[in-house]
């Protein structure tokens, strides 16, 4: 571990022991307002467990904010397609898989639907003959890191590598270079945008998960969360691979089930499910040239 993740670790640790102490200092004024609460909260560990509860609370909200819709300019950054269309698209995250990709690649060639699949590197060396199924059937590739890596706490080298190696067995095994990049867990930085504008590749998000990585989520929960809340624009993220912490694995037979449903829910919708290399063609990002691009950190 290089000087530069132990300094993004630490300068982490700090700002989350001053969220909670913060969050200690607030509680300790309600406490002083209210007596109700006044007895809850005068008991010093219970009242540190709920301020440590309170700041885990607001760091996961900022942090879904800036996955979702991120805090400063970033034209380079796809998060959804135009909103005055009525298409959407699928991607499949953190695969392939033997179990589940090619169940999944059963289901959009019987519907006849293009989608696109961000594969993690050693998946690809680990199944190089669903990777290359993926390609052979018409789906577009995006690269998801080699190991499936938190990409904010790497080094430069790291990170480089993470990506370089990911479009190198890709290549190798597809016979395609990725044309996109998606951050695990949608936690990406400047040095990750930077390296994707230097190597060319569009780092594309998602506007809709389907949840499918967790546990208890049933094909219903699937087909409700997608189908509902889809209209023109929605970048759908489901996964063929991977569970909360896992890269690998997971129980995703819930979406083998619902995907089918999904499919149909969207076209009765009225929407349309589209390639990302089109999709995004309608929502081309604003000039970044006068960007500073250098991997200097």
């Amino acid at each position: 571990m290089g000087p530069f993740t132990n300094t993004r670790i630490i300068f982490s640790i700090l700002i989350f022991a001053c969220l909670g102490a913060l969050m200690n200092s607030f509680l300790l004024k309600i406490a002083k307002r209210y007596k109700t609460i006044n007895q809850v909260l005068k008991h010093k560990y219970l009242r540190w467990i709920i301020a440590t509860s309170l700041a885990i609370s607001l760091i996961l909200i900022v942090a879904n904010f800036y996955v979702y819709y991120g805090f400063d300019y970033q034209p380079d950054i796809y998060r959804r397609g135009s909103l005055n269309s009525n298409q959407v698209t699928l991607t499949f995250d953190d695969g392939p898989s033997r179990e589940y990709t090619a169940q999944i690649l059963d289901i959009l060639k019987e519907k006849n639907v293009k989608a696109t699949f961000f594969m993690v590197g050693s998946h690809v060396e680990k199944y190089p003959e669903i990777a290359a199924r993926i390609v052979d059937e018409g789906h577009e590739v995006g690269n998801h890191t080699y190991h499936h890596v938190n990409v904010p706490t790497l080094t430069q080298s790291k990170l480089t590598a993470e990506i370089i190696g990911t479009n190198k067995i890709v290549r190798q095994v597809t016979g395609e270079t990725p044309t996109y990049l998606r951050p695990p867990r949608g936690m990406y930085d400047a040095r990750y945008r930077r390296l994707a504008h230097l190597i060319g590749q569009e780092i594309v998000l998602w506007t809709i998960s389907g949840r499918d990585w967790k546990k208890s989520t049933s094909a219903s929960n699937i087909i409700a969360r997608i189908v509902n809340k889809s209209k023109g624009g929605e970048i759908i993220l489901l996964h063929d691979s991977g569970a909360l912490i896992a890269s690998e694995g997971g129980d995703h037979n819930a979406l083998i089930q619902a995907l089918p449903k999904v499919i149909d829910g969207l076209r009765e919708k009225g929407l349309e499910i589209v390639p990302l290399k089109d999709f995004i063609e309608e929502a081309k990002g604003e000039d970044i040239t006068h960007f500073e691009f250098n991997l200097v950190e």
